[in-house]
């Protein structure tokens, strides 16, 4: 038999028996030898393995590190600015049933609110209405059926039913600065509304946004369109569709609500005049005199404090005074009794 297997070029079995059996004894180590060649494997193991735990706590303190920087991220997106909460408004008249919307959105009646903080939101219910006064100077008015945001001190946002504005009020009302209001803005969910000095109301309804102007001007920038109404124009903002702009009294039905609203006046001390003119802008009206009437006026002083609604004090101050006097057309004409 030949000692190859010439098929893979390895010796064979038989060949390689032959050559041990030649081979001499293999030295067997001392002790000594055998225990340092142990050690020094040993610590090549321990050295090699150390490096693998190293390399995995790093990488799992990477991990964490990643988890945790990706988590401050998202919630550094989803954290909402501290915004520091101011006094907006104070109520200077309220009736019927009044609403402060909670923390879960429910609506909880409030018969003690004096004055109105910003992101509070106020619901009136049927037959009520607010007379508030402005921060900034000016009052205003929620008629029945509004739901408002006080956003800060120079915003608000009318969800639905309507609010009037009056920049510049009579000095006769209890509370409330007169004066221009620098910034005043309604915003609405059609657009936003801005006064330009002025008396105005701004409705909202089933997508339709209409702002009447009884005074002065407004400037409406809508979703779709802008306009500037002016004194004696209605404005009507829907969708996509064109403004349209009607001719409105100063004076009326459209208007009612508003003086019921109006707060009380403090007439201690004041002329006649002073509260004619008060009741003039609080109904609209324009004020005709006669002969000697606006002498009269001017002469003659009243006490006390008028609690009662503008039209109901015109009746009854002026039947105590020597004044006759009529209303035709949005002018109210004062005269002598002959």
């Amino acid at each position: 038999m030949s000692d190859f297997d010439y098929g893979t070029g390895v010796a064979s079995d038989d060949a390689l028996e032959k050559l041990l059996k030649h081979a001499s004894p293999r030295p067997t180590p001392s002790p000594s030898d055998e225990t340092e060649v142990r050690k020094a494997v040993r610590a090549e193991w321990q050295n090699v393995s150390s490096r693998y735990r190293s390399r995995r706590r790093v990488a799992s303190f990477a991990i964490a590190a990643s988890v945790l920087i990706g988590m401050f991220v998202v919630f550094n997106l989803f954290r909402v600015p501290i915004v520091e909460t101011v006094e907006v408004a104070s109520i200077e008249k309220s009736f019927g049933s009044v609403y402060l919307l909670g923390e879960s959105s429910e609506l909880r009646e409030t018969q003690d609110l004096a004055s109105i903080l910003s992101g509070q939101t106020i619901v009136t219910g049927r037959q009520a209405g607010i007379g508030l006064s402005w921060g900034n100077g000016g009052s205003m008015r929620m008629d029945e059926k509004t739901r408002v945001e006080f956003v800060n001190d120079e915003t608000v946002y009318l969800k639905s039913g309507r609010i009037y504005f009056d920049s510049s009020p009579s000095p006769l009302i209890a509370g409330i600065d007169g004066g221009d209001t620098a910034q005043f803005v309604i915003h609405t969910d059609l657009g936003d509304v801005a006064h330009v000095g002025t008396q105005f109301m701004t409705g909202v309804d089933a997508g339709t946004l209409t702002v009447s102007v009884r005074e002065g001007q407004v400037a409406v920038d809508g979703e779709y369109h802008s306009h500037v109404a002016s004194s004696g124009e209605q404005l009507t903002l829907s969708g996509r569709q064109r403004p349209t702009v009607l001719s409105i009294g100063r004076y009326g039905d459209s208007w009612e609500w508003v003086s019921r609203t109006s707060p009380p006046a403090d007439v201690d001390g004041k002329t006649l005049y002073e509260f004619l003119l008060w009741a003039c802008r609080e109904l609209g009206l324009e004020i005709q005199w006669e002969g000697p009437a606006e002498r009269v006026a001017r002469d003659a002083i009243l006490r006390g404090r008028i609690d009662t609604a503008p039209a109901e004090a015109l009746r009854q101050r002026l039947a105590t005074a020597a004044l006759e006097w009529h209303i035709e057309e949005g002018v109210i004409y004062v005269g002598e009794n002959p």
